[in-house]
């Protein structure tokens, strides 16, 4: 079946001096082989030279035909033996008429089954002249797929082209009947229509061979020393074949040479192979007007020369085929030498001067099949592989044996190819096609901040991968006001870059405004193809400690976690002696970067509240592995628990993790999420390994009394604590010098401390200097002090809770009248340093005897100091235990105290009296108010100071409540109420204030009293007629 091609040509397209010039120069390299010859062997058919130019037919005579065959029933019964009834006797496709015409067996299919015959039509077969008798049958030849004149097309197939299966070329124009068949094309002429080649027709001297063209045409052929002459290509009529002296493709080529070739003559490239067929077949140079080396395959304003890619070799290599695969060398195979590599390709880069460094070694040969597999670029592609790209990303674009990085965008030929980048493509290494980028800051996702109510997305516009700038609409949103209104909401870019990620869809309704819509990456946070490629070196030292990671694939080691972020790294937080911003990277090729067990995404957002790293299989440094904290865990009395993998010391006990779950440094095991694992109120770091305070042996984590004296251990140790408010229980006993540690001895201070009690605070504030108390004022009875090795003295804390101390629950150091023990937690929690724990101006031991007296003469119930949290009247540990917003110590509960109407009417009888402005002490002033409020209570202090009952107002039955009774004692015997001096801060106890004029209104103080005057305001006058003798006794 031949394929028809139209084309058209006009004046123009037909130039002479073209087609001509183009014909010199195919002729400069190829030379004719032979006057008419056709290629013998292309496609295994016979050349069509020796066939007769001119030819005869021969003619049957016409007569009955039965069966249509072209036969005559006549001489199908007497002649040939043919069953004149049956069209194709043989049944091989063939009728018998078209098979004898040509010279063909109609009773020889060409296989071995015997034929059955009906010897009742054939009464004369002996007579029968068949052509061919003296054959041997079967005869393949004369089957449908026989070529008895080799010209590649089967009988079958020259039946349906009309072409005579005993001539390869049947309109003897020189050129072979398959190889015409497949370029048959009618070209449009002025004059009319031209077949060209046509395997039925010659086309001699056909309209395309006008005077003119004849004249150059003859020019042409008679100048060439190598081509045969205009005359020798006529047939002996003296006419010229158009199909056979035309170069139809401008190639250099005649149509002749083309099918001597086995090349197409509508192609300057019939092979496709990167090459004009004019530049394979030359044998010196060719003029290029493509480049060759890194300049391969691209257009040249200026041509160069370059040897041809087969020069030297004889014409008659053309017509071989030295990979075997049916195609002749050169022109007509793609690939001559079979490695894989195209003709071109290899030409392009087979020039030594062409070579980056004029390494012979490192040319390929078109002509060379053992040199596809060396990578001399060292790209990852070996020379065959280089060329191979081009069939994933185009027939052109294949990359450089030559160069590491063919487009010079610092990606790898081979990384790239096998990555599905095109390696061509030098612009692509600033993309980022899988969207493995991320908002490293965190600043470009947009979120409705100002939202109240559901919002309902309305629109999106823009796309993934769109560009935005900062402050573009990229959505809208719709509430509802009050009132049924409708309002459409923008929504903003936050910063300029590309849309990664939208997560609305319009219709949805949004409720919060921690809903991201979209995520918007900037151009410096996307993780390019290059970056990828670069991920191979994770620190960027020029050292390849990693591996590159898949452009395409967002998550090459299928971690969860984008490629982008786990080269890009973020940021955590580490609990480690401080605080520790650490910035974290992984491996994006590997799943479990740092092989703890946790996937790399479980370390970035599943473990501790910001990240763990990754790339350390211990986060915090505690020496245990992160998935051990995390998700295995450990386990306490039966009960599981974690720690933290970013937090040394989890409980924050000041034992790292790694000590705690093993019997470390302090030979214990503790737990690791409890501070205090006996629960003492001692930290677990506190009890060994680091001691809150000096010249203290260490106590047991995990008894929490551990001398059983029944006080907890951190209670006897404790120490001050603006975290904890806590105030310290270490008093430091000596009744002999001693040396305050840490203290570096100087000139002026020998760091040498006197014998008393002496606070320490904690490890940071050490002992207040200034004793608390002296020796005599604290109970020692009993408290024995020995030598203190510590300390070289005699010396030892009040509590001391390790083990074999020296007892000390029974003691009261603090002289409040409450043992220690009596003071611990379960007791009444007080101070057992601190005489007055709540700072109410009374001993501990004085609140709690009064405060049971009080409950048990029935002056309070119970449940009425229990509403307030108190224990009694005056609980020790509360300053104002019914939270009056009045001390303990102020408060006068047994309300014994002086009359306050009689007070007012002493001291300011005009009081409220429009008639009568004798006033001394206003109640109304400041001080008035405070002069009367304070002799109106007996307060529980002055009780206190007076050893009086303050739960009775008359604590020696006398009948006189205790406040007056005190108030008007005379202790200095100086004629003035003890009380009045006391609160005008005079001493009570010296007689010598009695005559002293304190305010200088010319009246001493002894009279200012029998007036019941102020004697610290100098307007304060006695009535009117008011005498004094201050010598009175």
């Amino acid at each position: 079946m031949c394929v028809v091609y139209e084309m058209s040509l006009n004046h123009n397209q037909m130039a002479y001096a073209a087609i001509i010039s183009t014909l010199i120069f195919g002729s400069l390299f190829v030379g004719f082989s032979g006057y008419f010859q056709t290629s013998e062997g292309i496609g295994g058919f016979e050349s069509a030279a020796e066939e007769d130019l001119i030819g005869s037919g021969t003619s049957i005579s016409a007569a009955l035909d039965t069966d249509g065959d072209g036969l005559s029933d006549l001489l199908e019964s007497t002649q040939y033996g043919t069953d004149p009834q049956l069209a194709d006797t043989d049944f091989d496709g063939m009728s018998d008429g078209w098979e004898v015409d040509h010279g063909l067996n109609p009773l020889d299919n060409g296989e071995s089954e015997d034929l059955d015959q009906d010897s009742s039509n054939n009464d004369n077969t002996d007579e029968a002249n068949i052509e061919n008798e003296t054959d041997s049958w079967p005869d393949p030849e004369q089957g449908p797929n026989g070529d008895p004149d080799n010209d590649g097309l089967t009988n079958q197939q020259e039946q349906e082209l009309q072409t005579d299966p005993q001539r390869s070329d049947t309109d003897n124009d020189g050129l072979n009947d398959l190889w015409e068949s497949k370029y048959t094309q009618t070209v449009q002429t002025p004059g009319g229509d031209v077949v060209l080649f046509n395997p039925l027709n010659g086309n001699w001297d056909c309209l395309l061979l006008d005077q003119a063209m004849e004249e150059t045409l003859s020019v042409f052929y008679d100048s060439s020393e190598i081509l045969p002459s205009w005359d020798e290509l006529a047939n002996p009529s003296g006419a010229h074949s158009c199909d056979m002296v035309l170069d139809t493709d401008e190639d250099g080529l005649p149509n002749f040479q083309e099918e001597t070739f086995g090349t197409n003559p509508n192609a300057r490239d019939s092979d496709m192979d990167l090459l004009d067929d004019i530049v394979e077949v030359s044998n010196l140079t060719s003029i290029l007007s493509t480049g060759v080396g890194e300049n391969c395959n691209v257009p040249l304003l200026n041509p160069i020369t370059r040897a041809s890619p087969f020069a030297g070799v004889e014409n008659s290599w053309f017509l071989m085929d030295m990979d075997g695969d049916g195609l002749l060398n050169g022109p007509s195979d793609w690939d001559t030498d079979g490695d894989g590599m195209p003709d071109g390709f290899e030409f392009c880069y087979s020039n030594v001067n062409d070579h980056p460094q004029n390494d012979a070694s490192m040319t390929l040969n078109p002509a060379n099949a053992s040199d596809g597999y060396g990578d001399w670029d060292e790209d990852g592609l070996n020379n065959l592989e280089e060329y191979e790209v081009a069939e994933i990303f185009g027939p052109t674009n294949f990359t450089s044996p030559w160069r590491l990085d063919t487009d010079i965008d610092g990606m790898p030929d081979g990384w790239e190819s096998t990555n599905g980048l095109h390696p061509r493509d030098g612009a692509n290494g600033n993309l980022d096609p899988d969207h493995d980028g991320w908002d490293v800051d965190g600043d470009g996702g947009v979120f409705y901040t100002t939202l109240e109510s559901t919002t309902i997305v309305v629109g999106i516009d823009v796309v993934k991968d769109q560009w935005v700038e900062a402050n573009a609409t990229v959505a809208r949103g719709q509430v509802t006001l009050a009132g049924g209104q409708k309002q459409t909401i923008a929504m903003q870019a936050p910063v300029s870059g590309y849309v990664y990620q939208i997560d609305v869809s319009i219709g949805q309704a949004v409720e919060s405004r921690l809903f991201q819509w979209m995520e918007i990456v900037e151009p410096e946070e996307q993780f390019t193809n290059l970056m990828e490629y670069n991920a191979r070196d994770r620190d960027g030292d020029g050292i390849i400690d990693g591996r590159s990671t898949d452009p395409l694939n967002p998550d090459t080691d299928g971690d969860g976690l984008l490629d982008g972020i786990e080269v890009m790294g973020w940021e955590i937080l580490v609990v480690n002696n401080g605080v520790v911003k650490t910035w974290v990277t992984s491996d994006p090729g590997l799943f479990d970067t740092d092989a703890d067990g946790l996937s790399d995404y479980d370390e970035f957002a599943n473990t501790c509240a910001g990240g763990s790293n990754a790339s350390n299989p211990d986060t915090d440094g505690d020496g245990e592995l992160d998935q051990i904290e995390a998700l295995t865990g450990y386990s306490w009395e039966g009960v599981a628990y974690f720690t933290s993998p970013c937090m040394f010391d989890t409980d924050n006990d000041g034992l790292e993790d790694g000590e705690e779950v093993i019997a470390g440094k302090d030979n214990f095991l503790t737990h690791a999420n409890n501070s205090d694992t006996d629960n003492d109120s001692l930290i677990d770091g506190n009890e060994v390994l680091f001691v809150p305070r000096p010249f203290q042996n260490p106590t047991n984590p995990l008894l929490n009394d551990t001398d059983s004296d029944g006080m907890l251990d951190g209670w006897e140790m404790q120490v001050k604590s603006a975290e904890e408010n806590t105030n310290s229980h270490s008093l430091w006993v000596a009744t002999s010098s001693w040396q305050r540690p840490g203290c570096v001895p100087s000139q002026n201070n020998d760091c040498s401390m006197d014998a008393g009690g002496y606070v320490w605070q904690n490890n940071l504030g050490g002992f207040i200097i200034e004793k608390k108390y002296e020796v005599s004022e604290m109970n020692l009875t009993g408290f024995s002090m020995p030598i203190n090795s510590f300390c070289d003295c005699n010396g030892r804390w009040a509590l001391d809770p390790s083990l074999d101390s020296l007892k000390d629950d029974t003691f009261d150091v603090d002289n409040d009248s409450l043992s220690n023990s009596a003071e611990a937690p379960d007791k009444w929690n007080t101070n057992p340093v601190d005489d007055d724990t709540d700072s109410d101006s009374l001993p501990d031991g004085w609140e709690v005897y009064y405060s049971r007296l009080a409950l048990e003469s029935g002056l309070v119930e119970e449940g009425a100091t229990d509403a307030y949290g108190a224990r009694g009247v005056m609980d020790p540990s509360m300053p104002d235990s019914d939270l009056d917003g009045i001390m303990d110590g102020a408060e006068d509960p047994d309300n014994d105290g002086l009359n306050r109407s009689g007070l007012i009417k002493k001291y300011c009888s005009g009081y409220n009296d429009s008639t009568n402005s004798d006033c001394n002490i206003d109640p109304d002033s400041p001080d008035g108010k405070r002069f009367y409020d304070n002799l109106e209570n007996y307060t529980n202090f002055e009780e206190k100071e007076n050893g009086t009952n303050p739960i009775s107002n008359d604590s020696d039955g006398d009948q006189w409540n205790d406040g007056p009774e005190v108030y008007y004692q005379d202790h200095d015997d100086d004629g003035m109420a003890t009380g009045w001096e006391f609160h005008f801060q005079f001493d009570p106890d010296d007689p010598a204030d009695r005559m002293i004029d304190t305010d200088g209104d010319g009246h001493v103080n002894y009279c200012e009293f029998k007036w019941d005057t102020n004697p610290r305001n100098p307007t304060s006058f006695p009535g009117q007629g008011e005498l004094c003798d201050p010598f009175a006794q």
